[in-house]
């Protein structure tokens, strides 16, 4: 037993002079390159940040803490961004189109009247000899449905309400980001006795991308001078031209074809079958026949058209309803892609000026092997 407590004590004697011999060679090496000490003293050193012409004191973690409450700032203010103009922009065109919507029957009034009838009729023939310019179906769309300039002044209003949105947000997002960043600093000194600060950073740049005024020009982007509907081909006459482009389904061309040949010989045979109540012969009898023949053509015109109406009317309302919706659908996605690119750059710009600002962070436990 006494044998075996010799052994053992000799052993750790033993161990204990190679411990002793490790340390001081470590101590020698130290003593003869300062740098590791330097590293070790740069990673715990506090940094100073600038911003908002503050000058903020804080620990190493406090300052890796406020790149990710930085990050966090950015990525969640994009987000809700996206989703203010998205929600902006289905609240304002929903009832818009609605009232769009209401206007349809008023075209079709004009579309089955016998003026209506008579100007789609010869509209295609001023045309051809060049006395009037321009598709007059449209013509008529534009104003009876999208009320003339009034639906692209209405597109810019509504622009200019997504813009006031958008700038409000990112003012929000700045004194959120500031305001953090302060209350991080006022719980994240170092102790006074404390060496200076290793390294200074501004976040001067960080602070204006935030803003929406950095190098994406966030605020300049969704506020041009040109309305993003507008910027991407979406106006009132374009829709009204889509609107009543050929090709609905309701009333084909062969229909058209037959029932226009219907209609003149009946109203040829109307006309004369009337004009046999004038006198034979005689001063009055081709006036007379003139006014009763035109008088007749007008009322089998209007008889036929009330039928037309009757057979035709619900299948084009219901055509243009379904064409008034998909372009809705496309107008909001036109307006939406602008400001969702827009969104974009600036996000990407938030995070790309975050890396850089706090670089010195990550240089400074580079240096020191990773050690905090």
């Amino acid at each position: 037993m006494t044998a075996i407590s010799v052994h053992m004590g000799t052993a750790g004697n033993l161990f204990r002079a190679l411990l002793l011999i490790a340390a001081l060679a470590g101590l020698m090496v130290l003593a003869l390159d300062p740098r590791p000490w330097e590293r070790l003293g740069s990673a715990l050193a506090p940094f100073e940040i600038l911003v908002a012409s503050e000058r903020l004191t804080v620990t190493p973690a406090t300052a890796r803490e406020m790149v990710r409450q930085s990050q966090a700032h950015a990525t969640a203010g994009s987000t809700e961004a996206e989703a203010r103009v998205r929600a902006l922009l289905a609240a304002e065109l929903d009832p818009l189109f609605a009232e769009l919507s209401a206007r349809i029957p008023d075209y079709a009034d004009w579309y089955f009247s016998v003026s209506g009838e008579y100007a789609r009729m010869l509209m295609p023939v001023l045309q051809r000899i060049g006395v009037r310019d321009g598709d007059y179906l449209a013509d008529r769309a534009l104003t009876l449905v999208f009320g003339g300039e009034a639906f692209d002044r209405e597109l810019t209003a509504i622009d200019a309400r997504a813009q006031s949105v958008l700038a409000g947000h990112v003012q929000a997002l700045h004194a959120r980001w500031l305001q953090d960043l302060m209350e991080l600093a006022a719980n994240g000194q170092p102790p006074a006795r404390e060496r200076a600060p290793a390294e200074q950073l501004s976040l001067d740049a960080l602070a204006t991308e935030i803003s929406g005024h950095g190098s994406s020009e966030f605020l300049q982007r969704i506020s041009t001078s040109t309305a993003a509907a507008g910027g991407a081909g979406v106006t009132a006459p374009a829709l009204a031209r889509l609107l009543v482009q050929p090709g609905g389904a309701a009333l084909t061309a062969s229909a058209a074809a037959a029932k226009g040949a219907g209609r003149g010989a009946a109203k040829a045979g109307a006309a004369g079958a009337t004009a046999l109540g004038c006198a034979a012969t005689g001063p009055a009898a081709l006036p007379c026949a003139l006014a009763v023949g035109g008088a007749s053509w007008l009322a089998a015109d209007w008889a036929l058209l009330s039928v037309d109406e009757w057979r035709y009317r619900d299948a084009l309302i219901a055509d243009w309803e379904r064409r008034l919706e998909g372009l809705r659908a496309d107008l909001e996605a036109a307006m939406l892609e602008r400001y969702l690119d827009a969104i974009a750059a600036w996000r990407g710009a938030m995070h790309l000026e975050i890396e850089r600002s706090f670089s010195p962070i990550e240089s400074v436990r580079s240096s020191a092997g990773g050690r905090t």
